[in-house]
């Protein structure tokens, strides 16, 4: 007769509350695992169509700003009124500047001084007419010259006193020449509005021609001014035209 003195009785196994815990942990993994891939997706669909449309408003800013830059290059290289030294200034009728495309450019856009670029050419006279007198008004450089342009304000006296400052020159030598009866001495700095100031008429440039030279037999082998004009930023200054001065 068998006995089972001193055997209790058995504990259920531990093994099945493991597996059934662990088999818990990692469904919760696995859900969470593909809630936060779904998440993250979304996300970085969210970023990637964000990227996209801040792509295309750069784009659509970018091809707005050429726009505006090639209409104002064509504005600002345009000329209505004609030469205004074709016969020594004398047609010049201001009525005709204050509505030209030039003007009413300015007029529009009321630019600012910093959002005028000043473009230089050494060893050159641009033509316009006088919105700053320039003989006394003597300025140190031609870059001081081109900022007191940027910088000037039209005051309405005089016939082109409505008139906006867009080109400028700069007596560089103690006397500089010029086919006219004034006398131009160093400093001397002509504040001027010029239509199209993209493409300006020049009086001189570099070495005077053999002509000229014929013509003013006190003429130095070189232009002594330096001259430059305002554009606003994008538009390119060209080479220009020879101003009907150019002859004289």
């Amino acid at each position: 007769m068998s006995s089972d003195t001193g055997k209790g009785p058995r504990r259920p196994s531990s093994k099945p509350v493991v597996l059934a815990f662990l088999g818990a942990v990692l469904a919760g993994y696995l859900i969470f695992s593909l809630l936060f891939a779904a998440a993250d997706g979304s996300a970085k669909t969210a970023h990637a169509k964000q990227q996209e449309s801040q792509q295309q408003q750069q784009q659509q800013q970018q091809q707005a700003g050429a726009k505006d830059t090639s209409e104002a290059q064509k504005v600002l290289e345009s000329r209505v009124c004609g030469s205004p030294a074709v016969d020594g200034y004398a047609h010049v009728e201001p009525p005709c500047l204050e509505a030209s495309p030039t003007n009413k450019w300015w007029q529009d856009n009321k630019p600012k001084p910093d959002d005028l670029d000043i473009w230089i050419e050494r060893e050159a006279d641009y033509d316009g007419l006088a919105v700053g007198w320039g003989i006394g008004n003597t300025k140190g450089s031609i870059e001081e010259c081109a900022e007191a342009c940027r910088q000037h304000v039209p005051k309405g006296d005089g016939p082109f006193g409505k008139l906006p400052c867009n080109a400028f020159a700069w007596c560089s030598a103690e006397h500089c020449f010029e086919p006219d009866a004034h006398k131009h001495s160093k400093g001397d700095c002509w504040l001027k509005f010029t239509e199209g100031p993209a493409s300006p008429e020049v009086n001189m440039r570099g070495a005077l021609s053999k002509a000229m030279r014929q013509r003013h037999p006190e003429s130095p082998e070189r232009v002594q001014w330096h001259a430059g004009v305002l554009l606003p930023h994008g538009v390119k200054l060209t080479n220009g035209s020879w101003s009907p001065r150019h002859e004289w």
